[in-house]
């Protein structure tokens, strides 16, 4: 069994979205919607926990403009904002009360942790949390945490949003990663070479699958050459060579799709131990050409079989790629987000004659844009 899980998730007064009640979330979940419909602010609750667990609600909160940003249309409209998450089959739950501070803040109100062995009980244990740092901060946050919370904690270790839409001569992606940062797969990919190149050491079967892949939609491209750099052996760049050629190129020279590419096929393919628990996706298929997009679409199945997904998406030809009861689509109605997941039976008949795709672009599963 996958201990980590998510069953479903809960959400109360964060940004755009002023409920969803106990949404679950399947291997796969691929959320379609307008601009504006909130789909980036329900991938990125899970930023939110992930900071509220690293100890930088505070930091989040300074970051995001203050609790008056956070909190949906402010806190005049919105008293709290609550979220609750269930872990494989309930076994572990957590429930999370956060309210405004006069400063413009956000303090944990009311914190709790569950454990349910179900063999054993009727109900799971609820652990209540005592508030550390005046509020500031979550229990789970504490590295010494005990009991539920530290069950909770685990669990929430290895969730990752990634951005890759940064490709410029100033990306991150373009330039030179210390050695030794190669623990994950940065959110960014600013560590790409250094991850590349553990690999390459540690896992070689894993690194030629995403060495064949890339050639797949580069067929331009033979191999990374990977070696600390020779002036600075902390160091290591991005380096690759032509195929039929002896010339060495940097990720200077590579196309910005090209370069998304490589960083979505070293997220997806990397061994499961390396592997975030949650990868969540915003847009993925920005600028990846077609040939590229249905590759994507088989990575993010491939990884789906141990991991869960979660991505986002405007492209219908990515779309086309999955199943129904993988779609979460999100609208915007009096003026907060509403998600709801596709099924196949409504859609049998339509699905005979058109793609998933296509049924979108014709406005038959809604998200598109709507008067309010």
């Amino acid at each position: 069994m996958n201990n980590t899980k998510l069953d479903y998730i809960s959400i109360e007064g964060f940004k755009s979205i002023a409920s969803i009640e106990k949404l679950e979330l399947h291997p796969i979940n691929v959320i379609i919607g307008p601009n504006g419909s909130g789909k980036t602010n329900f991938i990125e609750i899970f930023s939110f926990l992930n900071a509220v667990r690293e100890r930088r609600l505070k930091q989040y909160v300074s970051k995001s403009g203050g609790a008056e940003q956070i909190l949906h249309f402010g806190s005049k409209t919105t008293e709290n904002i609550k979220i609750a998450v269930s872990f494989c089959e309930k076994t572990n739950q957590y429930k999370l009360r956060l309210g405004p501070t006069m400063d413009d803040g956000l303090y944990v109100e009311d914190e709790r942790a569950f454990f349910w062995k179900k063999e054993k009980h009727d109900r799971p244990y609820e652990q209540k949390l005592s508030q550390i740092e005046n509020g500031w901060e979550a229990v789970i946050s504490d590295p010494n945490c005990i009991g539920a919370a530290k069950q909770v904690r685990d669990q929430l270790r290895r969730w990752q949003l990634y951005h890759v839409h940064d490709t410029s001569a100033t990306s991150p992606l373009r330039k030179t990663a210390k050695l030794h940062d190669n623990a994950f797969l940065r959110q960014d990919g600013s560590n790409l070479p250094a991850f590349l190149y553990l690999l390459k050491i540690k896992h070689p079967d894993t690194y030629r699958m995403i060495q064949k892949t890339i050639q797949r939609t580069a067929p331009f491209f033979d191999d990374f050459e990977l070696n600390p750099d020779q002036l600075n052996e902390e160091m290591i760049r991005l380096v690759w060579r032509h195929k039929n050629s002896d010339q060495y190129f940097t990720a200077s020279s590579l196309s910005d799709g090209t370069l998304r590419f490589i960083v979505l096929a070293a997220l997806f393919l990397q061994p499961s131990n390396l592997r975030p628990s949650i990868i969540l996706v915003d847009e993925p298929e920005l600028g990846l050409h077609p040939h590229a997009i249905t590759l994507l679409a088989s990575l993010v199945e491939q990884a789906s079989q141990e991991t869960q997904v979660i991505l986002s998406t405007q492209s219908s030809l990515l779309l086309d790629h999955f199943q129904p009861e993988d779609v979460l689509v999100a609208d915007r109605i009096d003026g907060s987000t509403r998600l709801t997941r596709l099924k196949t039976d409504p859609l049998k008949s339509w699905l005979e004659d058109y793609s998933l795709g296509q049924l979108w672009e014709k406005n038959e599963l809604g998200g598109r844009p709507m008067r309010e």
